[in-house]
């Protein structure tokens, strides 16, 4: 088995770590300098511009719904949506509330990885885009109250699916590996060597563009299944949604060796990974 990096941490992990403040801003500002010469850097810039208006929606809904209880944040979705439907396509019908509620929950089903991403449209994007800030709220009531970790492969907060793996540096915690949720962007401690996918033990390897590139593919022989780990020490910048948007290309070569891709993306279109 190819470990890229030496495992190495001098104090215990902290288990769950909350999603940054400014989550958002973080995100679009990498979504724009990822995008000058890509070949989707159109639609990476209107990203940014969909991740900006989710920071303002974040800053003026955390006030308001700071003593409310959790089951009435969570249907808070309707007015984080308000804040970024400006992104649609000029010339967009109005969506029939009907609708919009089915595709609220055919989108939760895809976060939690139990639908493909074929038929997935802008609407569903910006959608998607009103579910993260809404549980990135109740992501950080939920860590504060110190969430229990049921299953490793789901989020401790919200039973997302992981979008990615965080490998960590610094003193005291490089190497520790952290799953980053694709809804709520809770980070969750997972021990290395095992497949983030179905645990299984000693069977993952790592396929990258380059064998010191910043995003390895984690490949299990077990499930055949793969997500994308993101290397801090190599790129101390990226942001896992970001980075994993802009490199479509390493998931053509992990789907060309056999193995489908386990971990979904909230801003992924179909057809544009598998």
């Amino acid at each position: 088995m190819n470990l890229p990096e030496q495992i190495s941490s001098a104090i215990a992990p902290i288990l769950v770590l909350a999603p940054d403040a400014r989550l958002f801003s973080h995100r679009a500002q990498r979504l724009r300098s990822l995008a000058p010469g890509h070949a989707l850097e159109a639609w990476l810039l209107w990203l940014a511009e969909l991740v900006d208006a989710q920071q303002r929606a974040l800053d003026a809904l955390g006030p308001k719904f700071a003593v409310v209880s959790d089951a009435a944040l969570g249907a808070a979705w309707p007015e984080a949506f308000e804040y970024l439907r400006g992104s649609l396509a000029a010339g967009t019908d109005e969506p029939d509330p009907a609708v919009l509620a089915a595709r609220i929950r055919d989108n939760l089903e895809f976060a939690r990885g139990e639908r493909p991403a074929e038929g997935r449209s802008q609407l569903d994007l910006v959608l998607s885009a009103a579910l993260q800030v809404v549980w990135t709220l109740l992501a950080w009531r939920r860590v504060a109250a110190s969430a229990p970790i049921v299953q490793r492969a789901q989020c401790p907060c919200c039973g997302s699916a992981a979008l990615g793996g965080v490998i960590l540096a610094g003193e005291g915690r490089g190497g520790l590996r952290y799953l980053e949720c694709a809804l709520c962007a809770t980070r969750w401690h997972m021990v290395r060597a095992h497949c983030s996918l179905c645990d299984a033990d000693g069977v993952v390897d790592y396929l990258g563009l380059a064998p010191d590139a910043p995003i390895q593919a984690e490949t299990c022989d077990a499930c055949h299944g793969y997500i994308k780990l993101f290397f801090q020490s190599r790129d101390p910048a990226f942001d896992p949604l970001a980075d994993d948007l802009a490199s479509l290309l390493l998931d053509v070569l992990v789907g060309e060796q056999g193995y489908a891709r386990g971990a979904p993306n909230l801003f992924l279109l179909s057809g544009e990974a598998a």
